[in-house]
């Protein structure tokens, strides 16, 4: 079974070494592996490639994006060329912590085709669960939690589905749009298995909040299934950034 792991880099030549450095910890029980590095900035490729020892090098391709800037295109770039069986998404800030596939894996054996961990804030001060189920489509909305460098999915279930070009909330309409697929089989594993770097561009929540309701124009959810996502948006940040 071959694993292809997408990751959009932008500059962050000072943490590349270490996301990429938890895939190869994570996923020495693949027969195959590819890390395709999708290269969003200026930084040159002989660049990048110095950050990592020569037997890791030879695991990672590095593409310019073919789409719009940002994680959307990036990722877009990614899915038009990867190999593998399973699909796993990591930003370059990000990293895994020992045993994610492993126990993602497992779940996948199980019957499952996309499965999201916990994850924690590089401050140590927060900890974000996934849903613990999905039972309809609008529910990727209203039961949150799902980081995207936490996710792994099957080849089966993504099909042709790409990331709208989205300068932010793009993972979340994408686990919408995979969530209507007769193929999804979700699993939320509670333990964390993810750290996630606060220092992103997605700090500011207001913004965020907009472009979520951006996504949820775009995919027709009524009224009152927004206010309720609004709501539960505001609740869930406010607990996780200020109450725990």
């Amino acid at each position: 079974m071959k694993l292809s792991v997408i990751i959009p880099f932008y500059k962050e030549l000072n943490l590349i070494n270490r996301a990429v450095n938890s895939v190869v910890t994570n996923s020495n029980f693949f027969a195959q592996v590819e890390i395709i590095l999708i290269n969003d900035g200026f930084i040159k490729e002989n660049e990048i490639r110095s950050c990592f020892k020569s037997d890791i090098n030879e695991l990672i391709k590095i593409i310019p994006n073919n789409y719009k800037k940002g994680p959307g295109g990036a990722r877009n770039t990614g899915l038009d060329i990867f190999k593998g069986d399973i699909i796993a998404f990591l930003d370059s800030d990000d990293f895994w912590l020992p045993g994610k596939l492993e126990a993602q894996m497992q779940e996948i054996k199980k019957g499952a085709t996309f499965i999201a961990t916990s994850y924690r804030f590089d401050n140590g001060k927060t900890k974000v669960k996934p849903a613990s189920s999905i039972d309809t489509p609008e529910d990727i909305f209203l039961r949150r939690g799902i980081g995207t460098s936490t996710v792994v999915l099957t080849k089966e279930l993504l099909e042709d589905h790409k990331f709208k070009e989205l300068r932010f909330a793009q993972d979340i309409d994408f686990w919408f749009t995979l969530a209507k697929s007769k193929k999804f089989n979700y699993v939320g594993i509670s333990e964390v298995f993810v750290e996630y770097s606060t220092g992103g561009s997605t700090k500011n929540k207001w913004v965020q909040l907009f472009y979520l309701n951006k996504v949820l124009s775009l995919n027709n959810i009524s009224i009152i299934k927004r206010i309720i996502v609004n709501v539960n948006y505001i609740l869930f940040g406010i607990y996780n950034h200020y109450i725990k």
